[in-house]
């Protein structure tokens, strides 16, 4: 009897482990952001309408016209970078959506998410209002970056870096060489890199400090790239992904 008591409890106790890691699997797909995107190829509210892009199923926009802009993104990204390493449809997705509803369990407008889990992946996700050329290849920027290194080089980059190799693709003029200069008096009032190290130092403050930080990393990595070129770029993530810090690779 005491050997039966055992096998049910041990029973019971695989049973209700593996009932709490499908409830843990259930609540990080509909709950989370990054979940959410993760499930949106299997989600009947939205479909597939190319390789690498999603669009939910009662899109009222011109979607042939998303493609295209997807497309010419992906041209000015291609010559920055020489070829695409993301545009696998293994390693990104393009979610393209103009329900509010289904934009907030997304959680961005206009923002990539990269999934660290084995294979990494990202996971663009655009409503209308942010639907153009330049910041879809601000977006596959990152996505490219984030393909190219691996996970340890990822989390030892700084947040400037990441959005100041963002936006040498995005060529909006609030991010400009003129409006640089007329911000930070010609350099002047530049801000300290290291108070834009982190994410939470990043994107902190309100829509104007942001926009500051972003034309700031924008000036210093397209300064960089005008020494170093895509070539000293390309030796850059190599160096990352070889371990090296990003202070001591970037810098020297």
């Amino acid at each position: 009897m005491k050997v039966k008591s055992k096998k049910k409890i041990i029973l019971c106790c695989c049973i209700s482990l593996i009932l709490l890691l499908l409830l843990a699997a259930v609540c990080f797909l509909q709950f989370t952001d990054l979940g959410y995107r993760m499930s949106v190829p299997y989600r009947s509210s939205f479909e597939k309408v190319a390789d690498h892009i999603y669009a939910n199923k009662n899109y009222s926009g011109n979607i042939k016209e998303a493609i295209q802009i997807t497309e010419d993104a992906l041209a000015r990204d291609r010559a920055f970078f020489g070829e695409l390493q993301c545009t696998d449809t293994t390693k990104t997705i393009v979610i393209i959506c103009d329900d509010d509803n289904l934009l907030s369990k997304l959680d961005g407008d206009h923002d990539t998410k990269t999934s660290i889990f084995d294979p990494k992946k990202n996971y663009i996700s655009v409503s209308d209002e942010y639907l153009n050329i330049d910041i879809l290849a601000h977006e596959l920027t990152h996505a490219e970056l984030h393909t190219r290194l691996n996970t340890n080089a990822l989390k030892g980059i700084p947040t400037w870096f990441d959005e100041g190799l963002a936006t040498q693709n995005d060529y909006r003029e609030q991010y400009g060489l003129d409006a640089w200069i007329e911000q930070t008096d010609n350099g002047k009032n530049a801000l300290p890199l290291e108070d834009m190290d982190t994410g939470s130092e990043f994107y902190a403050g309100t829509v104007e400090d942001r926009r500051f930080r972003y034309l700031n990393a924008k000036h210093e990595v397209g300064v960089w790239m005008e020494t170093h070129q895509q070539k000293g770029l390309l030796e850059l993530f190599d160096k990352l992904n070889n371990g090296e810090e990003f202070d001591t690779a970037y810098f020297k």
